[in-house]
């Protein structure tokens, strides 16, 4: 295939570069954009509900009061205002602390990639109404002592209407 490919540009390539792929369209990854408190509403996801059935599995749980909280994290995208990629894992904090006396932890993100075709950083993240803020700048403490900033963004940093796959 690599000797058949060569005059198209064929390359090998690696399991990482499929998630920065994936990612950079804005593809959730079951188990890193999920876990057992993501519902599909939560990524954007509502249509995969079906709506012609009365019952389905699952829809009980999504009926609880606290699936039904319009108040959820929900799948964003973040840019770093500098470029640089968010450190995995990393919460967002907002005003205030908690009832703990830590700080109000406003989200987190769940995949960060260094983007060599969009050349930064790019994350996606769970953020409390995270839709409902496009373009606001969030601090997430880094375990390095800095800071890093982010903006919330479209959880598609490529090629969003989708004009690559029909070429």
């Amino acid at each position: 295939l690599m000797v058949a490919g060569n005059d198209l540009g064929v390359m090998p390539y690696g399991t990482e570069c499929l998630h920065i792929l994936r990612a950079e369209k804005g593809f959730i990854m079951i188990g890193d954009e999920t876990d057992g408190t993501i519902i599909p509403q939560d990524l954007g996801l509502n249509w995969a509900i079906s709506k012609k059935k009365d019952d389905y599995l699952g829809k009980r749980a999504q009926e609880r009061s606290h699936m039904v909280d319009p108040n959820r994290w929900k799948l964003v995208g973040l840019e770093t205002t500098d470029g640089s990629t968010l450190p995995d894992g990393a919460y967002a904090v907002g005003e205030g602390v908690n009832e703990n006396n830590q700080r109000t932890m406003i989200g987190r993100v769940t995949s960060t990639y260094h983007s060599p075709t969009l050349g930064k950083g790019i994350a996606m993240g769970l953020v409390l109404n995270g839709p409902d803020r496009m373009g606001e700048v969030l601090d997430f403490p880094g375990t390095d002592g800095k800071t890093y900033q982010a903006k919330i963004v479209d959880p598609v940093f490529y090629d969003k209407e989708g004009a690559k796959q029909n070429v």
